[in-house]
């Protein structure tokens, strides 16, 4: 994964395409009472998209996000309500990213993952969506907010060609310029 917009632009792409496709889909769906669960699957597949694309900006195989997909699949559908299911899904979501495709401490990565994934969660909940409209902005909500994890939560260093370069390298530049100030 390079450092550059890429990743950010790919973040909203995916989030605004899900939340137009959810405003195509929702009025065939809402007049069954099933709404609350189309809803949770389309998030599910918009999920599995994304994680598929963080495992490839990270070099990995798509095979290995499966098996927290797996999980979500089986034990979402079995929630009492859909917003524990959808609690469940920010979970895997944060597995997803932080455990899976950007692993770090245990500490930084729940701290990042509750206050990027959880906050933005606790906004689009307190938000309260009740309406197909307001859930597409509610998923549109999410993905602007998860976009500043590339932003804020991954940076990579760049040598002076503009390209990644040895983290070591990096520093001694940095710590280089930085006495060059005084």
């Amino acid at each position: 994964m390079t450092n550059d917009r890429k990743t950010v632009r790919a973040t909203l792409f995916i989030g605004g395409t899900g939340a137009l496709v959810w405003l195509m889909v929702a009025p065939a769906v809402d007049g069954y009472g099933r709404w609350p669960w189309s809803l949770f699957a389309m998030v599910c597949l918009l999920l599995g998209l994304y994680a598929v694309v963080l495992s490839r900006w990270r070099g990995r195989r798509p095979v290995a996000v499966i098996f927290p997909l797996v999980v979500l699949g089986l034990l979402g559908p079995l929630m009492p309500r859909s917003s524990m299911a959808f609690g469940l899904v920010l979970v895997v979501f944060s597995w997803i990213r932080s455990g899976v495709c950007f692993p770090g401490t245990v500490a930084r990565s729940v701290r990042r993952e509750l206050v990027l994934c959880g906050g933005a969660g606790a906004v689009v909940a307190l938000w309260g969506p009740s309406t197909p409209l307001t859930w597409a902005l509610g998923i549109w909500l999410f993905s602007l907010v998860q976009a500043l994890f590339f932003i804020l939560c991954v940076p990579e260093p760049l040598s002076a060609a503009g390209r990644p370069g040895d983290a070591f390298d990096h520093a001694a530049h940095r710590i280089e310029d930085l006495l060059d100030g005084l």
